[in-house]
């Protein structure tokens, strides 16, 4: 008789069906939204009476209608970069506190079901937050100037930032055995990965016109969401772009006698072309979902009982003192 082995996942919607019940059962989740939205509505109608005190033009209802966009993209991405790892560095930990991890560890389910059960019940609740912001969104379409490609665009950066933070938060839980040393690890470990790339970027790119420094990979920009959303806004706005700058009138080389050489003419371009835009953001989408990827492997392996991969340091065998009677 052939005993089959269940699938990898098998498991893990049981897990996440359980978690969002008991995260919805409760008035905590409903409480929170209510306030998120009527914060977020109330800085969305300031703006918009600010900026309709006047009758507005067709290309100035364009240009508010773009800007309320580009306001809300920037702060949903803020939003999931907080509260991906806040909703998931306590997932792992919180049962090793309560004293249900070994029960959860016995079962059938295997390790990388389990913490892919704990991603997405969290994930599902982000969700719920992101997806109710998204009416407030569409305002921009009564200005125009926005399309729903956009707005698609933009979103989808926003859940590849999500899955990659929460994945991060899973795996800090798996890591630590305690929820507040894992949520401290979660929040600096999204900190770097959104933000230290592009620190690295910005302090390489200011030593390129001190010497003969050579400019720093792109590729170091694309872990910035902000980065991925700049992407995104530029081919609705027009500006922002990470684009060489038209050459000013003073910087147009004077015309030189023929068979002379021009000692203004600027020398060839050098470096890597000017990034097209457009570009960027599926960049980020990938290197987001490789994080997710590495990070709920770490997850796995460090829930597993038979780990593959020791994180933890071992205590050092120290050497015994002989006894008095020289055993």
């Amino acid at each position: 008789m052939t005993v089959r082995r269940p699938p990898e996942l098998a498991g893990a919607s049981a897990i996440w069906i359980r978690e969002i019940r008991s995260r919805m059962r409760g008035k905590r989740a409903f409480v929170f939204l209510t306030f998120y939205l009527t914060v977020f509505a109330g800085l969305l109608w300031i703006g918009l009476r600010s900026a309709t005190e006047a009758p507005l033009s067709a290309l100035q209802a364009v240009s508010v209608g773009r800007d309320i966009y580009a306001a809300v993209v920037l702060i949903e991405t803020l939003v999931v970069l907080i509260l991906a790892p806040a909703y998931t560095a306590a997932s792992i930990s919180q049962e090793r506190e309560k004293g249900t991890f070994d029960l959860l560890a016995v079962t059938p389910i295997s390790s990388l079901a389990i913490v892919v059960g704990k991603l997405v019940s969290a994930l599902l609740f982000l969700a719920v937050v992101v997806g109710a912001s998204i009416p407030l969104a569409s305002v921009a379409f009564l200005f125009g100037g926005v399309g729903l490609d956009d707005i698609v665009r933009s979103y989808i950066v926003i859940v590849a930032v999500g899955i990659g933070a929460g994945a991060v938060g899973v795996a800090c839980s798996a890591v630590f055995r305690r929820s507040q040393p894992a949520t401290v690890a979660a929040f600096i470990a999204v900190a770097l990965i959104a933000g230290g790339s592009s620190v690295m970027w910005f302090s390489l790119e200011a030593r390129v016109p001190e010497g003969n420094t050579a400019a720093p990979p792109e590729a170091l920009l694309y872990l910035d969401p902000f980065v991925g959303q700049a992407d995104v806004l530029c081919l609705v706005m027009g500006n922002g772009c990470r684009a060489t700058p038209a050459p000013r009138a003073t910087d147009i080389p004077r015309p030189a006698p023929v068979g002379v050489a021009n000692p203004d003419a600027a020398p060839p371009p050098s470096g890597p072309a000017p990034t097209e835009p457009g570009s960027v953001w599926p960049w980020t989408v990938l290197a987001w979902v490789v994080v997710a990827v590495v990070a709920m492997l770490v997850a796995a392996d460090s829930v597993s009982p038979t780990r593959r991969f020791a994180w933890r340091p071992g205590r050092i065998a120290l050497p015994r003192r002989p006894s008095a009677s020289g055993e």
